[in-house]
């Protein structure tokens, strides 16, 4: 049987969702820290859950999961993203990650991720991802990788900088 989550570790740059899901868990009895970055783990108090956005502002959350389970080892991590792939619930879960929730998440979604005995990816309703969404996120994580440059990210992709910046005002994800 799995450690029953009293106190959730949130952390989610956009502020509006963060604070919502820290009100509502509150009060569904949840002791709860939010950050809208990624903290100094040694000034956090110790969590029985961490619920963690894949992407927080220009870092990777993935990256995050392996700093946790060294911090916090019987922490049991929740992933949530607007940009969720199968690749990154597989990669999220092979790191240490126990679930994998697509955005929008609801406070419901999040306590079944962590009352679940048996972890399941959710990264995705669809039984296929489209085309134009793979291309997103590698979009999106070429972006990264230069740092929110579009002039460096468009010659990654071989792409004109006006091309990317259609590409990107025609598929603003929902965050």
């Amino acid at each position: 049987m799995k450690k029953q989550i009293k106190s959730i570790l949130l952390i989610e740059d956009d502020k509006r969702l963060r604070e919502v899901l820290h009100q509502e868990l509150e009060e569904r009895g949840y002791s709860m820290q939010s950050f809208a970055e990624f903290p100094d783990l040694d000034r956090v108090n110790t969590p029985d859950g961490v619920l963690l956005d894949l992407r927080v502002g220009n870092e990777n959350g993935l990256d995050f999961i392996k700093m946790i389970s060294a911090k916090f080892p019987g922490a049991r991590v929740v992933m949530m993203s607007g940009f969720g792939s199968v690749a990154s619930a597989v990669k999220s879960m092979q790191l240490g990650a126990e679930n994998f929730l697509a955005k929008p998440v609801t406070p419901d979604m999040i306590v079944r991720a962590f009352a679940e005995e048996e972890p399941k990816a959710q990264a995705s309703e669809e039984a296929e991802i489209s085309l134009a969404r793979m291309e997103r996120e590698y979009i999106d994580y070429v972006l990264n990788t230069s740092n929110g440059n579009i002039t460096q990210a468009a010659k990654k992709l071989g792409l004109h900088r006006q091309s990317l910046q259609r590409k990107l005002r025609k598929n603003i994800p929902n965050k």
